[in-house]
């Protein structure tokens, strides 16, 4: 790096964004190192500075208002500190020329008090441009993330679990918003907005959320995502990729100065992602997004508008077993036969579709007397299909049980019988609309730092499931009457949620105290036809349930050592409403009572200028575990019902460290050991042998939750080249919550190469080439399991192979 001092003037165009991402910028403009021993820069922000001034000048405009002030300790090098902390001798500067400025101290967390990694992905090992952002959290220790393929197009193909608990039991945020939940019926998972290009910073708590984290279904972690903002001057940026699976992408974004004096700077980005199937070519994959943000900035606060789009169209992929080999029970054909019966499982009718539109709106201002406000409203429009083939033997057989004395009403004219033109094909359609509002007040005073909010949303979905006959040309008569009807759910979810949180430092700042709470209330109602036997019998349901929590409370510290280490430790309750399905899709029981969990963290993190790790420890009793099971009914065989059916206790370790040993070099480890095991059998009916029978499951180890899993990653930079490679190994994987099935370890390695070409030119762009390849040594593993852990029945887990080896060449072009 060039030498520079505080003195020398610049041209600083930095918008208001977070504080991480603006000192990142300021560092690169100034070639100034900064080195940060402040807590949680992910939740400060910055004014930003849009000016010609000294770097002094600029870096106190950036610290504006956040309680933070800088250290010189050397012509090239500041630290950031408490603006209350006392004298003391500053952190030796990292070694000169060091190519990372403050991505290390981020991604271990330090100053949080829970076990917490923030990831910049742009500095991820292996990087794939447009892969889904749930991708970066995979060399995070404690987290099993398993993607259809490299770039996540089969939506049920994804699956994420943090400690043992799924995706669908962990809050999660775009930008503030919550995503709640990964479900991809009437969930929202990340992927439906984010291109990889926009990801600033990806924060994860392993352990528990904080009490600010909007969600009415976390028990154990959150994962919040955060994208960048408009840039405030021209800036333009397109990329393509090519490769394995027919893939092609296409990214651009373009960033505009203001748009007037004191006036809105904003971006545009769009994307469009065409691939097949790995495991089937003439299954066509396709995902477009579009995003547009608008920044305001006045003299006491900012105004961000923020409009995203996704539109999603694929094919079910093929099941296997455990070991790999094409599942019977769901064997895709590639081709029909003629067979109508066999054709039921040609993949051409097995599709699925969503649009996804996100409209937000964020508000922070500075009120008088230190206090700083937020206010977030969103709404969310989703609609969604998903075409099924049916066999001519089932629908007729269905349509006869709708139609008999025993099981259904006969002379009915609401459904009409098989046409004998085919196969049939049932149609399900997916409708939601949220609106949302979070708010949030912070006050600093003394030692203390005070924030108190809340969260409200309302959420209207339906989703419904007609079966129709086809026409002599094999399209879907959807516009006529139907065979029957699986369900017609609607629900309408009511959300209030609110938080007290006080934040303190003690003994020269050393400690840090975090003490808070938040309280939940779930209003959730459904009418509708709940299921087949429903609407065979013509009958509808409408249940209203109610769950609340008022006081979850959260405690937690950080104790600092020495400059470079620090103890942190966590306590937090959680609380997640009954699942949707308890209440719409088979018999209620009113009976149920919500799952709860106590979470438990304690661990050791240090910083260091070559090297950084922590290593933490962790506890948690989730209690009330909701399994959908069979019941003895005298008139119904096998009537599903959800009960609430024991408890889950885990335990481990989990350890990430980071070696810079010279310049341009970086290399991270990670080490998770986890043993998440059920505390309690549980009853069910057999219907072959008309019985309540036990199934043991006591001491059993959770499904898709290995013991075991390590990752090792390397990267290397020096000029405009660059080389990364990382290594994750997943261990044994059960199916069933018996342990009678299971998925070996798998190690997965993934490797790139790229180089930059510097613009020769002003009005040239700069230029970057990189050669990617996932699974470099072609490991043959399954990836997904789809386990029943939430559904007791006689069938073990369903499975998708992971990805084989596959090559992606992308270039990237930038004009500033």
């Amino acid at each position: 790096m060039a030498h520079a001092d505080l003195a020398t003037e610049t041209d600083f165009r930095i918008a208001p964004q977070s504080l991480a991402t603006a000192l990142t910028a300021f560092s690169e403009l100034t070639h100034i190192q900064v080195v940060t021993a402040a807590a949680d820069l992910r939740s400060l922000r910055s004014p930003g500075v849009m000016q010609r001034a000294t770097a002094a000048t600029a870096l106190q405009a950036l610290l504006r208002g956040t309680s933070l002030r800088f250290q010189v300790v050397g012509a090239d090098t500041v630290v950031i500190v408490a603006a209350d902390a006392t004298e003391t001798a500053p952190p030796p500067p990292p070694p000169p020329g060091s190519p990372e400025l403050i991505d290390d101290l981020l991604v271990i967390g330090h100053g949080y008090t829970r076990a917490s990694n923030t990831l910049a992905p742009r500095d991820a090992a292996a990087r794939l441009s447009g892969a889904p952002a749930q991708t970066f959290l995979a060399e995070l220790p404690g987290v099993n993330m398993q993607n259809s393929d490299p770039f996540g197009l089969y939506e049920f193909g994804n699956s994420l679990r943090v400690r043992g608990f799924s995706s669908e039991q962990v809050g999660t945020s775009l930008d503030g918003v919550p995503l709640e939940t990964y479900d991809v019926r009437d969930g929202s998972p990340p992927e439906r907005f984010v291109d990889s290009e926009e990801l600033s910073t990806v924060t994860v708590a392993q352990g528990s959320g904080d009490v600010m984290m909007p969600s009415y279904h976390a028990l154990g972690g959150s994962v919040r995502y955060f994208t960048a903002e408009p840039g405030g001057d021209w800036h333009a940026a397109l990329s393509s990729v090519v490769g394995s699976n027919d893939l092609t992408r296409v990214y651009a974004r373009l960033d505009t100065p203001a748009w007037w004096a004191g006036g809105p700077i904003a971006y545009a980005s769009a994307s469009r992602t065409r691939a097949v199937q790995f495991d089937n070519s003439r299954a066509e994959m396709a995902v477009d997004h579009a995003t547009f943000k608008l920044r305001q900035d006045f003299a006491l606060g900012s105004a961000l508008l923020s409009y995203r789009y996704g539109q999603r169209d694929d094919h079910d992929m093929q099941d296997y077993d455990a070991r790999g080999r094409v599942s019977t029970s769901f064997d895709l054909l590639e081709q029909p036969t003629g067979d109508a019966e066999r054709d039921a499982l040609y993949y051409g009718y097995w599709t699925n579709g969503r649009t996804d539109h996100l409209l937000s709106l964020r508000w922070e201002s500075e009120l008088a007397g230190g206090w700083k406000f937020d206010a977030l409203p969103y709404f969310e429009h989703k609609r969604g299909y998903g075409y099924a083939g049916v066999a001519p033997s089932a629908a007729i057989s269905q349509y006869d049980e709708a139609t008999s004395a025993d099981t259904g009403v006969p002379g009915r004219t609401d459904i009409v019988p098989y046409d004998g033109s085919g196969i049939t094909q049932r149609l399900e359609s997916l409708k939601g609309d949220r609106r949302g509002l979070t708010l949030g007040l912070r006050y600093e005073a003394w030692r203390h730092t005070v924030q108190a909010g809340g969260w409200v949303e309302r959420y209207r979905f339906a989703q419904d499931r007609p079966l129709y006959n086809v026409d002599d040309d094999g399209r879907i008569e959807d516009g006529g009457v139907p065979i029957l009807v699986y369900y017609d759910r609607h629900y309408d979810t009511q959300v209030a949620q609110y938080y007290l949180k006080d934040s303190s430092h003690w003994f020269d700042t050393r400690l840090q105290l975090d003490v808070g709470f938040k309280g939940l209330y779930v209003d959730r109602e459904f009418h509708g036809i709940p299921n087949r036997d429903a609407f065979n019998l013509q009958q509808t349901a409408h249940i209203d349930r109610v769950d609340r929590d008022a006081f979850q409370p959260q405690l937690g510290l950080t104790y600092r050592l020495d400059e470079a280490l620090e103890l942190f430790g966590n306590y937090a309750e959680n609380f997640s409403t009954a699942p949707r399905n308890a209440i719409g899709s088979v018999t209620y029981d009113p009976a149920l009572r919500p799952e709860t969990s106590h979470n438990v963290d304690l661990g050791l993190r240090g910083h260091g200028e070559q090297f950084s790790a922590a290593v933490s420890a962790y506890y948690i009793d989730y209690a009330h575990r909701i399994l959908t099971l069979t019941v003895t009914n005298p008139y119904r065989i096998s009537e599903e019902v959800y009960r609430n059916v024991g408890s889950i206790h885990t335990y481990g370790l989990e350890a990430a460290s980071y070696w810079k040993p010279a310049r341009g070099w970086r290399f991270g480890s990670t080490l998770s050991l986890n043993r998440s095991r059920f505390q309690n059998d549980y009853a069910r009916y057999d219907a072959a042998l008309q019985e309540t029978m036990t199934v043991a499951v006591s001491g059993k180890t959770l499904p898709d939750t290995p013991d075991l899993m390590a990752s090792l990653s390397a990267q290397y930079r020096h000029g405009g080249l660059s080389a990364s490679a990382e290594a994750k190994y997943t261990g044994r994987r059960y199916s069933t919550a018996t342990n009678d099935e299971h998925v070996p370890g798998n190690t997965v390695v993934n490797a790139a190469v790229a180089y930059e070409f510097a613009a020769t030119r002003a009005q040239w762009p700069g230029l970057q080439l990189q050669l990617t390849v996932h699974n470099l040594f072609d490991e043959h593993y399954v990836g997904y399991i789809s386990p029943s852990e939430f559904v007791d029945n006689d069938n073990h887990g369903s499975f998708r192979l992971g990805a084989p080896r596959s090559v992606y060449l992308s270039l990237a072009m930038d004009w500033r």
